[in-house]
């Protein structure tokens, strides 16, 4: 592709070292104005790292970055933002406490670093989150919000700013399909208007889509970047197991789609709950008279669009809420209101669909997370006495199972990437068989070799005697995993889709009340 668009970002040799990991090595990048340029690569390959040296979180330890040919060394987020450099990371970076549109005005400076009217600011936002479907009370506390609707709230704040170059960092990991492409719609628009879009992601079909070029990096370094597609508009050039075998490598195994049925081991279900209703707390929705049973042996999944009340039906089940009505039973007990110690105890097993709120404790060691909240059971000393050569030897289990790219289980958790922290928290629940896993976006961030790793391991579980409740948007991960998928729309549960009806148009227009379920 012959293509004349300036470059906007030029990364030279850039090279970044922490401690034992060399997570950038001699990475050079140029980035063309008006493009979607892709980084992608497997969980520790460099790509978040890259994109934190472009935005000023911290220095590269050698190496040189341009941008529109001057050289800059930004030595903050401020400094970046402040040259048109923005970035919407991972994980949100709002204060629960503050209400939606103050988190949006906070550091709300346009270009002259002037602060921003709050009606100017109202008035934008409504506009941009009507584009990315976002629905919130702009008054109420950022933490009420499900984690999809942090992100967006990100999102806007970064539109909000009017960056040149945006930068965004697996920003559909929890977005929901029609919101995904509404996401893109934007970056697009974006595009047109002469802003440049950095993408890192492990969705190679969102590279296929809607990338001009892409850039492929493996152990921190560069082994590929070219053009996704000849012009704008027209159908890419490669294809996404060429892709794939670019970043496993000629040795690498390429992960294969599979379907992963499995079947009731017992006909007494794991897990009861019946007339569960929940007032809105993280949802716009809550929960509205829900009923449901999930036996031994079986992957339970639970599809809908953001704000259908997933994140008061997780909350209700690991015990953060207490339910207005409806019973909850695990084994035949009643467990509505037990604490989330005793549920842990009688083998509740919970990854958290946002590891940096619920899930980890970044500045503690690898070790330490590891043994995060199974501390009481036991098996790393007394409650007064925890054996940390116990919860190292855990860990270690953890790193060899999953393959976790970790310098050693003392590292601090912040010094893994997002997906090894995200291989961290599923071992975490699954080394041992639990007796009802309850998941949240579980491969949230993880590339495809370890989404398919963290599958097996659930469903070894389930094999073993452990039922399993998934809650995704993502509708693939639904349909390849799940046995039975319940569809929430409005807090209700519309429908109870297996056998031949787990078709993705169906659960898809279950999802926005389309049409009216028959199975719940």
């Amino acid at each position: 592709m012959n293509d004349s668009r300036p470059v906007v970002v030029h990364m030279e040799d850039i090279c970044k070292r922490f401690g034992a990991v060399q997570a950038n090595n001699h990475i050079s990048l140029s980035v063309r104005q008006g493009t979607v340029h892709a980084i992608v690569g497997e969980n520790g390959a460099g790509k978040t790292t890259l994109m934190n040296i472009l935005y000023g979180v911290f220095p590269p330890d050698s190496g040189t970055v341009t941008l529109y040919g001057q050289p800059v060394r930004f030595r903050s987020p401020a400094e970046a933002l402040q040259a048109g450099v923005g970035m919407v990371s991972q994980h949100y970076a709002l204060i629960p406490r503050l209400s939606v549109l103050e988190n949006l005005m906070l550091g709300g400076e346009g270009a002259s670093f002037a602060p921003l009217p709050r009606a100017q600011v109202l008035a934008r936002a409504q506009e941009l989150a009507r584009v990315i479907g976002l629905q919130a009370d702009w008054d109420a506390p950022a933490g009420t919000l499900s984690v999809s609707q942090q992100q967006k709230v990100e999102i806007l704040k970064l539109l909000l700013r009017d960056a040149r170059v945006l930068i965004f960092d697996e920003p559909t990991a929890v977005l929901p399909p029609a919101d995904a492409e509404s996401f893109f719609a934007l970056l697009h628009r974006f595009t047109e208007e002469g802003r440049t879009v950095l993408l890192v992601t492990h969705k190679l079909q969102e590279v296929l889509a809607h990338a001009d070029e892409v850039t492929v990096l493996r152990a921190g370094e560069v082994v590929a970047t070219m053009p996704v597609r000849e012009s704008p508009g027209a159908p890419p050039q490669i294809d996404a197991r060429t892709l794939a075998r670019l970043i496993v490598g000629e040795g690498g195994v390429l992960p294969e789609e599979e379907l992963l049925l499995g079947k009731r081991l017992d006909d007494k279900p794991r897990l009861r709950v019946e007339g569960l209703t929940v007032p809105p707390i993280r949802s716009r929705a809550g929960l509205k008279e829900v009923s449901f049973e999930v036996y031994p042996g079986e992957v339970f999944g639970i599809a809908g669009v953001d704000g259908s009340g997933q994140a008061e039906l997780i909350d209700a089940l690991v015990g953060l809420v207490s339910p207005a009505r409806g019973r909850i039973w695990l084994n035949g007990e009643d467990i509505t209101h037990a604490l989330p110690s005793v549920r842990l105890r009688k083998g509740v097993r919970y990854i958290a669909e946002d590891r940096h709120l619920r899930g980890a404790i970044l500045g503690w060691s690898v070790a330490e997370n590891s043994a995060l909240g199974l501390h009481r059971q036991g098996g790393f000393g007394s409650a007064l006495s925890l054996s940390f050569a116990r919860m190292k030897e855990f860990a270690q289990r953890i790193i060899a199972r999953f393959a976790v790219r970790a310098p050693s289980a003392d590292a601090p958790f912040s010094a893994l990437s997002g997906g090894n922290q995200q291989k961290i928290v599923v071992g975490r629940a699954l080394m041992d068989t639990p007796a009802l896993l309850i998941a949240g976006q579980p491969t949230r961030g993880l590339d495809a070799a370890s989404t398919r790793a963290v599958h097996h391991a659930i469903r070894e579980a389930c094999r073993q005697g452990a039922a399993a409740l998934v809650v995704s948007f993502d509708l693939d991960e639904l349909l390849t995993l799940c046995d039975r998928v319940g569809v929430l729309f409005d807090g209700k549960l519309v429908d109870i889709v297996e056998g031949e009806r787990r078709r993705r148009e169906e659960i898809g227009a279950l999802m926005v009340g389309a049409v009216k379920g028959g199975g719940a």
